[in-house]
């Protein structure tokens, strides 16, 4: 045990003397130190890890949305950003099945709007349970629909030969584009253009003619789904059997009109097409990226609030542990804490030492929870498709919870230890 000085002490001398015996209370004591600052790793290794993923996520959607311009929107049935579809059987119809489906027609009718560059029909079959097989092989695939111009609205670009012409489109020719995961997978090394490959569901599958290889703009829904196959829209309507009710259009306006000018337009047009008479509710929702984003900020809000309620449970208990370490301490140093006070120490150069011996104990936990949060990020990054990029304000909240769990514990061994009668000190044993 270090030796202490009598009579008054700085503020830098009370930290550097609280560090010292931190650092000495831990060499002394390894398996009790470890034990009470394991509640404070845990806490932080939470909050780097959670933080992390969150945001790369958040990152990667956003990535996702971007190509697509800041002026597209989307019409749908419903409007799924809001609709709760988990409700009691016995509540009233949601609107996915109360309000009737989109006519895949009326994409035309939104593309000859004044100010509306282009309209079209799209439905995503990414959820079903679609295969592609050739011969014996075969594989289950993410099924798109989408329209000629699909590549302007993705951002992706094709590799090897070419997307679907709007003639091709137009007479439903049953052709497709293939990510390069699919076209390894059903035919190796041999070139897929041009080749037919069987697109459905179990027995029910049609031909199509493969007339180009597409890569996915980098995001980590790319990451997480592989084996994207596209077909024109109306091909998929017609051959494939697509549910009326998972259609949806996309609209994007001429680059000189305004966002809002463009969704008023497209509104009243759809009302008409929907025969929906003045004070009649709207049977079909426009949704903007911007609420998509609010949708997914929903979404990691919950995660977020899991990750302040798991790391918070860490930083109590660690804080319990603090509470308990700096008693024995306080108990251990009775005497040499009566010795000081006797000497004319002050009662706020006590205290302040033992807080500086807890906030030092948990902020040791803390970096520790650090170092092992960023391998986990590391390992996250390098072998799954999840993004996981450590944010500044992590790195900040963690150390000074550390630091403020060590405080806020610390407290009371402090003030107990700041309060003790020196000649009472003096003669415990």
């Amino acid at each position: 045990m270090r030796a202490r000085r009598g009579g008054g002490m700085g503020f830098y001398a009370t930290v550097t003397e609280g560090i010292a015996v931190a650092f000495d209370s831990i060499g002394a004591n390894k398996v009790r130190s470890c034990l009470t600052i394991l509640g404070v790793t845990i806490g932080v290794f939470v909050v780097m890890v959670m933080a992390a993923v969150i945001t790369g996520i958040n990152g990667s959607f956003s990535e996702l949305l971007s190509p697509r311009g800041i002026t597209t929107f989307w019409v749908a049935h419903f409007d799924f950003t809001s609709t709760n579809l988990s409700g009691p059987l016995d509540e009233e119809e949601p609107d996915f099945l109360k309000n009737n489906p989109l006519d895949p027609q009326w994409a035309e009718e939104l593309g000859r709007i004044p100010g509306i560059q282009s309209a079209a029909a799209f439905v995503d079959l990414s959820q079903e349970s679609y295969e592609a097989r050739v011969e014996s092989e075969r594989v289950e695939i993410s099924l798109l629909g989408a329209g000629a111009d699909y590549l302007e609205i993705d951002g992706g670009d094709i590799m090897a030969g070419r997307w679907f012409t709007q003639a091709e489109a137009d007479r439903r020719a049953q052709v497709t584009v293939i990510d390069s995961a699919t076209a390894v997978d059903l035919f190796g090394n041999r070139d897929p253009l041009d080749r037919e490959i069987r697109i459905g569901r179990g027995n029910e599958a049609a031909v199509f003619r493969v007339i180009g290889i597409y890569r996915v703009a980098p995001n980590l829904f790319a990451g997480l789904a592989t084996h994207w196959v596209w077909v024109p829209f109306a091909t998929a309507d017609k051959v494939l059997r697509v549910w009326d009710r998972m259609i949806s259009f996309v609209v994007r306006p001429e680059p000189e009109t305004e966002l809002q000018l463009a969704i008023d337009a497209t509104h009243a047009r759809m009302r008409q097409l929907r025969n929906l008479k003045p004070g009649e509710e709207d049977d079909f929702a426009i949704m903007t990226e911007d609420q998509m984003l609010e949708l997914w900020d929903q979404l990691t809000g919950v995660l977020f609030a899991a990750m302040v309620g798991l790391s918070s449970i860490g930083l109590m208990v660690g804080g319990v542990g603090v509470v308990g370490i700096m008693m024995i301490s306080v108990t251990e140093r009775t005497r040499e804490i009566g010795l000081r006070k006797a000497m004319g120490g002050r009662r706020r150069d006590i205290m302040w030492q033992f807080l500086v011996e807890a906030a030092t104990l948990t902020l040791l936990g803390g970096a520790t929870g650090m170092l092992l949060g960023g391998a986990i990020v590391w390992a996250v990054n390098g072998l799954t498709p999840l993004p996981a990029v450590v944010p500044l304000w992590s790195i900040v909240a963690a150390l000074a919870a550390s630091v403020l769990t060590g405080i806020g514990f610390g407290l009371y061994p402090a003030s107990r230890a700041a309060g003790l009668d020196p000649i009472e000190a003096l003669r415990y044993e």
